[in-house]
């Protein structure tokens, strides 16, 4: 199992286990990547961090059309593995297929990864603005009615004397 540095014979990255096989085969055969056969041109840089699960090449991603490119990039791939483990027909034979199942768990993750990042080029609503929701200066029905009951019975309660 030892030795001075190098590969000992241990993968880095532990198998895909038959119940995730199952999760993945389950997945990809409801996928609606199943109605199209397109296939995105292969990158090298984001192929390469997809193999070696390199998060980081995410977080350095700095302006949203970049981002955008990488995010529109890693659906196909979901797209094609969904299609690759779909044909093998069964979740028995994407478990005895470790190399596509492993794969397409590397680049579900760095989907996953992207989504996150795309989070931060979203814009966030404007305070103030009653077009976005922004409760804290909408009047309400039951406010409104709330308001009205009040002055009623302050009307009858002082009779005018207020």
């Amino acid at each position: 199992m030892g030795g001075r540095g190098g590969s000992s014979g241990v993968s880095k990255r532990e198998p895909v286990s038959k119940l995730m096989s199952k999760v993945y085969y389950n997945s990809a055969k409801k996928s609606t990547a199943l109605r199209s056969d397109y296939t995105v041109e292969r990158d090298a840089v984001i192929e390469k961090a997809i193999r070696n699960g390199d998060a980081s090449f995410i977080q350095s991603i700095s302006n949203e059309k970049e981002a955008r490119r990488v995010s529109e990039y890693l659906t196909g791939r979901v797209a094609e593995s969904d299609r690759k483990l779909a044909k093998l027909g069964s979740a028995e034979a994407v478990y005895k297929n470790q190399k596509a199942a492993a794969e397409h768990r590397d680049i579900v993750s760095m989907s996953v990864a992207m989504r996150g990042k795309m989070h931060e080029f979203s814009e966030r609503p404007t305070s103030g603005n009653t077009n976005i929701h922004d409760t804290s200066r909408t009047t309400t029905t039951y406010d409104k009615a709330r308001k009205r009951r009040m002055s009623n019975f302050d009307a009858w309660f002082f009779g005018g004397k207020k």
